[in-house]
């Protein structure tokens, strides 16, 4: 193999994005800030180009947030102590030498960059598909879940739900309107699933996502009203370091409750699963990698549970396709707001009859027209 010889900023460019209204957990202050994309809620309003070259001149690309990089800028240095191959002791070393301001948060991403780009490369050494050097494919192919159905007027949602149907989708997962703050919140969301309900019955997995917005009293009331629907998950209800709050509710509710999206490397996995979270969603473009996705499948395993991860970006699905289908069930496919996660990749993988079929490129097998 051969030693990393640098990463490099390529360019970057500004995020703009539709407003898809969906509860947060700033919706206390939305009389200051009003409504933000998912893009803007997520600090995602300027990416960054950034390519790892080896010795042998094998080229990686990966996109990261502005914040990432400058993160990622300052830490550069130490990737050219390492040969390509050596993923797990790069991911040490940066995990360690970190630690005075890092364990999670920009951190965690930028050594999440790192991580990805050193697995690319290294499957492109040798000339085998990323999901091949991390355990080989479990399956011909993933079963996507249709992951929108923001609120909006009822006829639309209505038609939004039915077009998955036709397209084949089993599961799907929406977004609710209220949190806390507004006193009509429950009828409000209850509304938006019985509607939802009405068009694909229950034969559909529907889950929903809160995304940090509720408090615990809100979401025991919000969760039990809910349960009549029979909903596969509820999605992040409480902030990520409630992890008490997090334990009251799952013994107290029906409703599978998933978090792991704003959690990172195994120790927030372990806490959550002690928990009672029964469905981990970590993104390996955020929680440190593909090194600490097989670690935390492991971890889910032993607790009986399932790992979903956020966002069905190329890194994540083949993670998904090297576990067996018994703990990655099924990828997020997010319908309407992907140009945040794949800017000028020319063939980014899309589910065909809700099933997505990964290639044989070496690497993680994406191509960009920078």
């Amino acid at each position: 193999m051969s030693k990393i010889a640098s990463i490099e900023k390529i360019t970057e460019e500004k995020v703009s994005q539709q407003v898809f209204p969906y509860t947060k957990p700033t919706d206390y202050y939305k009389e200051m800030i009003g409504e933000v994309s998912p893009a803007e809620a997520a600090m995602i309003t300027n990416i960054v180009f950034v390519k790892m070259r080896t010795e042998n001149g094998t080229e990686s690309i990966i996109s990261v947030t502005e914040p990432v990089w400058n993160y990622l800028d300052g830490i550069r240095k130490y990737v050219k102590l390492f040969d390509v191959s050596e993923i797990s002791k790069a991911w040490d070393f940066l995990y360690r030498i970190t630690l005075p301001n890092g364990r999670s948060g920009l951190a965690l991403h930028a050594i999440s960059a790192i991580n990805l780009l050193m697995y690319d490369a290294y499957a492109k050494e040798i000339g085998v598909p990323v999901y091949n050097l991390i355990g080989g494919s479990t399956r011909h192919e993933i079963r996507a879940y249709a992951s929108h159905l923001h609120p909006d007027k009822e006829e639309n949602l209505e038609a939004e739900a039915r077009g998955y149907l036709e397209e084949g989708y089993t599961d799907m997962k929406m977004r609710f309107i209220a949190s806390p703050s507004d006193p009509y919140a429950v009828e409000k969301n209850l509304q938006l699933v019985k509607v939802i309900r009405d068009v694909v019955g229950y034969s559909v997995n529907l889950a929903g996502d809160f995304w940090m917005s509720l408090n615990y009293n809100f979401a025991y009331k919000m969760i039990r009203a809910l349960e009549k629907y029979e909903l596969a998950w509820i999605e992040e209800p409480l902030l990520p370091d409630d992890f008490e709050g997090y334990a009251r509710l799952t013994r107290k509710v029906e409703i599978p409750i998933s978090a792991g999206e704003h959690h990172y490397h195994v120790f927030d996995f372990k806490r959550l699963l002690d928990a009672g979270v029964t469905i981990l969603q970590p993104d390996a473009t955020w929680v440190g990698g593909i090194t600490p996705m097989k670690k935390i499948a492991g971890l889910a395993e032993s607790y009986g549970a399932q790992v979903i991860p956020h966002a069905g970006n190329i890194y994540n699905l083949h993670f998904i396709a090297s576990e067996p289908e018994a703990i990655t069930p099924m990828a997020e496919y997010l319908t309407r707001y992907r140009d945040w996660m794949e800017q000028h990749i020319v063939n980014v993988p899309k589910p065909v009859k809700a099933r997505f079929t990964l290639g044989k490129d070496a690497g993680f097998g994406i191509r960009y027209d920078l």
